[in-house]
């Protein structure tokens, strides 16, 4: 069998099993355990998919621009936004991460709440300085031009004087066993941060998210609290999720 059918064959099976261990591909193509080894590494370094402990799982798909992310399922991230809404109250602190689902979570917020707001997104702070109740702050450090947020030691020693109330959590790839990652390691930094100073995490998952990840975790899953997802993932989709402290809705 040629390289490239086999590498075909390979992205097909993590695509429908969502996950490939290197035994089971080793056996059904017939070729040693080094060959299905430099497989998953050129794959891996061509982007294609994320190597783990004896196999391989999906690569999440959403690029670092924002502007390019925006109109990605849309629909979704309102579902998000609209869940998230309901852990909203009068008086609380809220630590707002970036992202286009949280820019939603920011459009929807009630205008009669009156809470305090921190954020290192420039669109959120944006759309925020428009609300009339809320109490805004922009957490300040290097700009990540992409993303349109800040990060750094700045932000981080920022947050170290904080405890939050809640942490709306934006995912670049969850994973029930790997946990919640990021393509980059300082903003990684940042949301691990995030996580430690709030009394609940909450983590918002569009479907094209679930079972993929990038290379720096920022928290284990049973970190979070609770994870909201959209109406296209289905219920076989979330067993793994399942009966590990997280109250998935």
């Amino acid at each position: 069998m040629l390289r490239e059918e086999r590498l075909q064959i390979i992205l097909k099976m993590l695509e429908t099993d969502q996950r490939v261990s290197s035994v089971q591909l080793s056996e059904i193509l017939n070729v040693s355990d080094d060959t299905i080894r430099r497989d998953l590494n050129e794959l891996a370094e061509n982007g294609l998919l994320k190597k783990v402990h004896g196999g391989a799982i999906p690569k999440s798909p959403s690029p670092y621009k924002l502007s390019e992310r925006i109109n990605i399922a849309h629909e979704e991230k309102l579902v998000l936004a609209k869940k998230a809404q309901q852990f909203f109250k009068d008086g609380q602190v809220i630590v707002l991460d970036n992202g286009s689902t949280n820019m939603e979570v920011a459009r929807l917020m009630s205008p009669d709440l009156k809470a305090t707001v921190f954020t290192t997104s420039i669109p959120i702070a944006q759309i925020l300085c428009e609300h009339p109740t809320i109490e805004l702050f922009m957490l300040g450090g290097r700009v990540f031009k992409d993303a349109q947020n800040t990060y750094g030691t700045e932000v981080i020693e920022l947050l170290s004087k904080i405890r939050a109330d809640i942490f709306l959590l934006g995912v670049c790839g969850m994973h029930h066993k790997i946990g919640v990652t990021m393509p980059d390691w300082e903003e990684s930094v940042v949301k691990r941060r995030m996580v430690e100073i709030s009394a609940k995490t909450i983590a918002l998952v569009t479907a094209d998210k679930l079972n993929t990840a990038e290379n720096y975790v920022v928290c284990s899953y049973p970190q979070i609290d609770f994870m909201l997802t959209d109406t296209t993932i289905s219920v076989e989709q979330l067993i793994d999720y399942q009966g590990l402290g997280v109250q998935v809705l």
